[in-house]
């Protein structure tokens, strides 16, 4: 594509204040590594592909989770509940200032990778590959094991959390007048 004359690349906060609109399910990915359970709040996930089962999220590539997923080549995706934003606000502090005990458990699945044992759903995955994206790492992950329940996802939408409710239903309109009979109308 030739580039119009004037026209200017956007910047990194119209970038964002464009991306913000867009909302995003949240979830909590996980991996272990050694004794310990490296985990983050993320709303950039996809399901990627089903055959084979393929999902991705896209974190930080400085942030320790993609280095631990890396060694133990495992990972989870736990997608929260509309009222799990407490589970959310816990993954996305810093570990170090995180409180003990989490306000969730975590079990283990076939790979290993914990779960959050109260979710909506999970995918409990193999690590297939990191790929480079800018200043993310997209994990691509085998999906092997899930698990999914009921109810309303948690969206982030504009730097805010927010619960789904239900979309009304749509009013069909007839195709063709009704006719005076048709209404239930005597002549």
């Amino acid at each position: 594509m030739s580039r119009l004359a004037g026209h200017r690349e956007p910047t990194a906060a119209e970038y964002l204040a464009a991306a913000r609109t867009f909302p995003t399910g949240v979830t909590v990915v996980a991996t272990r590594y050694r004794d310990g359970t490296p985990a983050k709040t993320v709303s950039a996930f996809s399901s990627l592909s089903l055959d084979p089962l393929l999902i991705a999220v896209a974190i930080g590539r400085h942030s320790p989770l993609v280095w631990a997923a890396r060694a133990s080549g495992v990972l989870s995706v736990n997608v929260l509940r509309h009222d799990q934003r407490e589970v959310a606000d816990y993954y996305a502090a810093p570990e170090r200032h995180r409180a003990q005990p989490p306000p969730v458990g975590l079990g283990r699945q076939e790979t290993g990778a914990p779960v959050l044992d109260d979710c909506l759903s999970w995918f409990d995955c193999r690590l297939v590959t990191v790929a480079p994206g800018g200043d993310h790492a997209l994990l691509i992950g085998q999906v092997v094991g899930v698990r999914a329940g009921s109810g309303a996802p948690l969206v982030h939408q504009a730097g805010r959390y927010h619960g789904l409710g239900p979309v009304p239903p749509r009013v069909q309109e007839p195709l063709e007048p009704a006719l005076p009979h048709q209404q239930g109308i005597s002549p």
